[in-house]
């Protein structure tokens, strides 16, 4: 089998095109594509742990909390402490966060429907499940 028909070359080849649309445009934000993601994983759901946030996105601990950092010296987020447990942190938006939220949304919807609509909707089901077998 030629190296090119290797699962792993066609799902890096595939995932650096996709990774590529967006660089571009994140930059203009000052953002990388990990700050990026992770915003937006904190924009559909606010107030999370950073081990919740570890899990949602699919990285490690040490990760989250490293772009945790430079998200909160730029204001992009705000660690709060739990109501409930003092010794956790929540986080949230910061102010520019907030200020960005529209136009980061709509940069994570308008390139990501433009990779979707080269697929029919039964083919992204398709490789949806295709997806979550290889990553099980």
């Amino acid at each position: 089998m030629p190296f090119q028909d290797c699962i792993c070359f066609r799902l890096g080849k595939a995932a650096r095109k996709v990774t590529k649309a967006y660089r571009e445009e994140i930059a203009t934000h000052g953002l990388t594509h990990g700050q990026f993601f992770l915003l937006i994983a904190i924009m559909e759901a606010e107030g999370l742990l950073p081990s919740e946030l570890a899990e949602r996105t699919a990285q490690e601990r040490p990760t989250i909390t490293g772009l945790l950092d430079r998200l909160e010296k730029e204001s992009w987020i705000e660690r709060k402490p739990d109501p409930r447990d003092r010794r956790a942190l929540r986080i949230y938006l910061g102010s520019r966060g907030k200020a960005s939220r529209t136009a980061l949304l709509t940069l994570f919807e308008e390139t990501n429907q433009i990779f979707l609509d080269r697929l029919t909707p039964a083919e992204w089901a398709q490789m949806q499940s295709m997806l979550v077998k290889l990553e099980a």
